[in-house]
């Protein structure tokens, strides 16, 4: 491990105890779906309907990008693999024909 590694992991545990003393050593809830061990496990359907609601709660907190955001990164990504694919196209054309000279086919 590095020592800018070590710097963050360092600055990342220092924010997480501040955080902590803020909330006043506050517990989390046990998740609903979470059994003890010994205890049966819920049905099947139980299972899904929790993990759904839980992916349905985690998906309210993202950030989500605005319209022309979407516009911008969209643009920016057909660009980037247009340029791409046309690079990679004639570094083939190049390196076939100089291969083809190489064994005395012209």
């Amino acid at each position: 491990m590095n020592r800018e590694m070590r710097r963050l992991m360092e600055k990342e545990e220092r924010r997480q105890k501040k955080q902590q003393q803020k909330e006043g050593k506050r517990r989390p809830q046990p998740s609903a779906g979470k059994t003890r061990p010994g205890e049966p496990r819920p049905p099947l359907w139980k299972r899904v309907v929790t993990f759904l609601h839980e992916v349905r709660v985690e998906l309210r907190k993202v950030s989500w990008p605005t319209r022309e955001q979407m516009v911008a990164f969209t643009t920016v990504t057909v660009i980037t693999t247009v340029a791409l694919t046309l690079v990679i196209f004639a570094l083939d054309v190049v390196l076939k024909e100089a291969v083809l000279i190489v064994i005395g086919r012209v």
